[in-house]
């Protein structure tokens, strides 16, 4: 059976009917993300974890309602909540439109901006680390960046969908163009993934102090995501299927021992 997450709350921003929540899982540095901004508690979640709703603690007595829920990829190291979650509250679930996955969901494109729940969020096509790739701007304030960008580094290529090419185009043409102050919220965070402790970082600081974004031509950058990286997630590949409904939670387990919420 797959092991329940262990769920941080690592960063709480509220202001009257704004609400932005960072939740981490503690073992693994996998993060999902909460925000909302209307006086009925109703809330958008972005990168699941499976069971996430479970962990959700007790926010000063006040309930949100999940109406939409978006997954900013097709995860490789994770199992994701994120159909469960849609069956358990009747929320919409959003993915980018090139996303091959064997369940309905809303397509969202490249430059759309969506009205959830009292917030702009405009989306951007973030390709590079998978195809189908998105990022999130949430009112003009927080980037929620999956494994496109991250904190000090930038998300790898070599899972199976990635493309070097494509990740120094959404890095170098459309991430740094990005005004300093926006605040960077990536989808993992922490020594798994040979990264910072931060939990949050700018979009100036990671233009100055960030690695790979110092680099100053694509070669540079080919030899920077081809040297040195850490081995690939255990079992990425039947994650992905998995998460694509390509096969059975249950039938993976018969397959690996072990299939976590978050393993790698």
């Amino acid at each position: 059976m797959y092991r329940p997450a262990i769920i941080k709350e690592n960063l709480q921003i509220s202001d009257r009917n704004f609400v932005f929540r960072q939740y981490v899982r503690k073992d693994t540095g996998c993060c999902t993300y909460l925000f909302g901004a209307t006086p009925f508690g109703d809330c958008v979640i972005v990168d699941p974890l499976m069971d996430f709703e479970r962990f959700l603690p007790p926010s000063g007595g006040k309930e949100y309602h999940v109406k939409h829920v978006i997954d900013t990829h097709i995860h490789a190291d994770h199992l994701s909540g994120a159909r469960e979650l849609c069956s358990l509250t009747g929320a919409k679930l959003l993915m980018h439109e090139s996303s091959q996955v064997s369940c309905e969901f809303e397509p969202i494109g490249d430059g759309m901006n969506l009205n959830l729940c009292g917030l702009n969020v405009k989306v951007l096509h973030t390709p590079g680390h998978a195809t189908e790739h998105v990022s999130l701007l949430v009112d003009d304030r927080f980037l929620l960046s999956g494994d496109s960008l991250l904190i000090r580094d930038v998300g790898r290529t070599d899972l199976g969908r990635g493309s070097n090419e494509q990740l120094y185009q959404t890095l170098f043409k459309k991430l740094v163009l990005l005004e300093d102050k926006i605040e960077v919220y990536p989808a993992h965070i922490g020594a798994k993934h040979s990264l910072t402790g931060e939990q949050s970082s700018t979009m100036g600081i990671e233009k100055h102090l960030n690695p790979a974004l110092q680099l100053k031509t694509f070669n540079e950058f080919l030899q920077y995501m081809t040297e040195g990286w850490p081995p690939k997630p255990n079992n990425y590949e039947l994650y992905i299927k998995v998460n694509q409904g390509q096969i059975r939670l249950e039938e993976a387990q018969r397959l690996v021992q072990h299939v976590a919420v978050g393993e790698a």
